[in-house]
């Protein structure tokens, strides 16, 4: 199993780890849930098969995490994408997939601002994602703000809610104004 640099949006803060810590002490006391498979899809490289990882990351590196503690893991439960899917599709389902962890306000933002990479607009990507076109607004002008901005709420400091309205009182100034 490969992973994408980049591809999954968790942000790594302590909230992360504590979950890690949970998927690790749940593995090493019950094994890995067959019916919770990895998902993934099918890429040939120079004439070799591989799978990447597109769901399950934190499962995968809590397994492998419980493999270098001593534990008894030959295999994961794997399921593929069917042939056609795209890298949007792919994208969409860090969200609409998710039945574990829910991802955080600011980690949906920054799968909305990789969906219009893929020249879709807030309407498209609220109709995929199941929200509404201002939500979709709202979450692009989080992870459009300073990185200041962004590593407040990352760390869990500030909600996204609070700083999308400081951003949109203050604008520039939103930094200062939530520190």
């Amino acid at each position: 199993l490969h992973v994408i640099d980049g591809f999954n949006v968790r942000a790594n803060g302590a909230d992360h780890a504590d979950h890690l810590a949970g998927l690790v002490d749940s593995i090493m006391a019950n094994g890995f849930y067959q019916n919770r498979p990895i998902a993934g899809y099918v890429a040939v490289e120079n004439g070799t098969q591989k799978i990447y990882v597109t769901d399950g990351h934190c499962r995968l590196e809590a397994a492998q995490e419980c493999i270098k503690r001593g534990a008894e893991i030959k295999s994961l439960p794997v399921v593929v994408s069917p042939k056609g899917t795209s890298t949007a599709d792919l994208t969409v389902g860090l969200v609409t997939n998710n039945s574990g962890k829910p991802l955080t306000q600011y980690e949906i933002g920054l799968v909305c601002k990789r969906l219009t990479g893929f020249g879709w607009d807030e309407k498209e990507i609220a109709r995929r994602l199941g929200m509404t076109a201002q939500r979709v607004g709202d979450l692009l002008s989080l992870t459009g703000a300073s990185l200041q901005v962004q590593s407040i709420v990352a760390a869990g400091n500030v909600s996204a809610t609070q700083a999308i309205a400081t951003i949109k009182k203050h604008g520039a100034k939103a930094a200062e104004k939530l520190t």
